[in-house]
């Protein structure tokens, strides 16, 4: 069965209108909230992605989505969803971090999820992110042995500990292959300002560097590399596809089996029982991947790729060694090879 989901408009719309994928008297109304337009690449639109694959892949499930959704008017919109029968909300953005610990304890019988979170808001709210840094390591091996000036770009929205340790392991990966390569970071400012990104990529660019890769929920860095015939790797949704010409590799997230086991733990009770109300999936669990490799990567390359995931698969390699997720999640520095600064926190 196909399942088409509806999307509201905005984020004034009933949160009890939802397609019923189900037949079964145990539904689960579940609501996927994201800022930015899901239908822009990156982080909105996997976690539109992954609802969709969630709910083809429960029964039970009553999938309702909001898109366009901001900070300041998050408290009113989870408020709705709650009072309109949502017991599952994915707040799906780092930016409904306040939201949550505002409305969470006006709600017991609701579980709200923040999407990209780094720590439990309230008792009855949990975290979910993606360890995108595994991946962003094997891609950063691809850029360092491709680069031509030893320069290396990324475009990043905002200083999130999740972005920071996926710009590091990316710096980490750059460094094991190629010593003398810097990576070079400039901040657009916002998860999604195509106008700001085209600034920062271009900027980049200019600076000499032959590979640039991004962290936002756009694929305008990408569409620059492509018009100025620089290589590029995608973040986050495989965007690669649209400049071949020009695309290495990216990595990419899936939230299907995250949103998955979340929504199947709270329908069957068993939602308290996850360590902390804690869920991080990364290469080992199908939350990211590395995306296809473009026609220009040698295959001795592509070879050594390989062999490193098998490491990070079988626990043989640590990209950050004696750290574990509550660390990674308050990572607030970067890797000596990176040339940039960290707004300060």
């Amino acid at each position: 069965m196909i399942l088409c989901a509806i999307i509201l408009a905005g984020f004034a719309g009933d949160c009890s209108a939802a397609v019923d994928n189900s037949s079964e008297k145990s539904e689960l109304n579940v609501t996927l909230i994201v800022t930015g337009p899901i239908g822009a690449y990156g982080w909105a639109y996997e976690g539109h992605a992954g609802a969709i694959k969630m709910a083809q892949e429960l029964p039970y499930v009553k999938l309702s989505e909001i898109e366009n959704a901001d900070a300041p008017n998050a408290p009113r919109i989870l408020r709705e969803c709650a009072e309109n029968g949502s017991k599952l909300i994915f707040c799906h953005s780092y930016d409904f971090m306040n939201a949550i610990k505002e409305v969470a304890p006006e709600y017991p019988d609701v579980v709200f999820m923040w999407g990209g979170g780094t720590e439990k808001l309230a008792a009855n709210a949990g975290f979910y992110y993606e360890r995108m840094y595994e991946a962003m390591y094997l891609a950063g091996i691809v850029a360092g042995n491709m680069t031509k000036t030893d320069k290396i770009a990324i475009a990043a929205a905002l200083p999130t500990s999740l972005v920071i340790n996926y710009l590091n392991a990316f710096a980490k990966g750059v460094a094991s292959s190629n010593p003398n390569a810097r990576v070079y970071v400039e901040w657009i400012g916002d998860w999604y300002d195509p106008g700001k990104e085209r600034a920062v990529a271009l900027s980049l660019i200019h600076k000499g560097c032959d590979i640039i890769t991004h962290a936002s929920n756009s694929d305008t860095t990408g569409q620059i590399a492509d018009e100025m015939g620089t290589y590029f790797i995608s973040s986050g949704s495989e965007t690669g596809r649209f400049s071949p010409r020009v695309c290495l590799t990216g990595a990419t997230w899936d939230m299907g089996p995250i949103m998955t086991d979340i929504a199947e733990s709270v329908h069957n009770g068993t939602w308290n029982s996850q360590p902390g109300q804690e869920w991080g999936y990364g290469l080992a669990e199908g939350g990211v991947m590395l995306a296809p490799f473009g026609k220009m990567v040698p295959d001795d390359v592509r070879s050594f790729v390989g062999k490193k995931q098998e490491e990070i698969l079988q626990k043989k390699l640590e990209i950050f060694p004696g750290m574990d997720d509550k660390e990674l999640n308050k990572m607030y520095y970067l890797e000596p090879n990176v040339v940039g600064d960290l707004p300060k926190s």
